[in-house]
């Protein structure tokens, strides 16, 4: 499969999932589009429909987040030559980006012809690509670790199953022991350790996270507990053990 025929069967996915949830095309599909800069100007109404509905998909944001709209919540309102949007500049500079990489680079690199990259595979459902352990880290040094915790239940609610965040014990994990390298968010960083063991309570990992801050925060009583409850998750983790070791010397 070319690089053109994998976008263009992205493209059609991405439709389909937009009108299987509702979302209605805002302009015709047959309609002649005009101040085009990046993609071909001779390029269809249905497969410019289709590009646009994959972008809108990848970056879950609707027509507007890139078009002019002149009447609030009215999407025939739309003025689509405009430039008036910031988002849509970046936009094509993201998209000549994205097919200079799967021309050439990512072609090479891999030793793969076919080796492509889409605009869903940074952003995943978000307008500006970001990880989980980053909102965390950031939102904790700004506001705190229980505003770092609702946040965490709030994109949870709202993402979890999407794949636009990961919700596995590793990011938890990065966030706790990234605060910990900071003694002055040493106690943050065991109050994400305790979410990740509230959040995955079969994971011996996050017990193993949870014994290295308090051992950091030299409560060698509780760390010796919290490996313990590691080694009855998983008797052949070799982190507690190892941990385990440590604080029996």
């Amino acid at each position: 499969m070319t690089i053109r025929s994998t976008a263009r069967v992205a493209a059609a996915a991405a439709l389909a999932l937009s009108l299987a949830a509702g979302v209605m095309p805002a302009r015709a599909a047959d309609e002649r589009a005009v101040n085009l800069k990046v993609l071909p100007k001779d390029i269809s109404g249905n497969d410019l429909h289709e590009v646009m509905n994959g972008w809108s998909q990848a970056l879950g944001v609707r027509c507007d987040f890139c078009h002019e709209m002149k009447t609030p919540g009215d999407f025939r309102s739309i003025d689509w030559p405009s430039d008036k949007i910031g988002h849509k500049e970046v936009a094509r500079r993201m998209y000549t980006m994205m097919t200079g990489l799967n021309a050439t680079t990512l072609p090479k690199a891999a030793g793969e012809p076919d080796a492509a990259v889409s605009c869903v595979t940074c952003h995943r459902g978000l307008p500006s690509p970001t990880t989980l352990d980053r909102v965390l880290v950031d939102l904790t040094r700004e506001k705190g670790a229980d505003a770092a915790v609702g946040k965490y239940k709030e994109l949870r609610e709202r993402y979890y199953g999407s794949g636009t965040f990961d919700f596995t014990p590793r990011s938890l994990q990065s966030v706790a022991l990234t605060l910990a390298d900071d003694k002055a968010t040493l106690d943050a960083a065991l109050v994400i350790a305790k979410l990740n063991v509230e959040q995955n309570p079969t994971a011996a990992s996050a017990q193993v996270v949870v014994a290295q801050v308090l051992e950091l925060k030299q409560d060698k009583v509780g760390a010796l507990a919290a490996v313990e409850a590691a080694l009855k998750l998983d008797p052949k983790d070799r982190h507690a053990q190892r941990l385990k070791q440590q604080l029996t010397q």
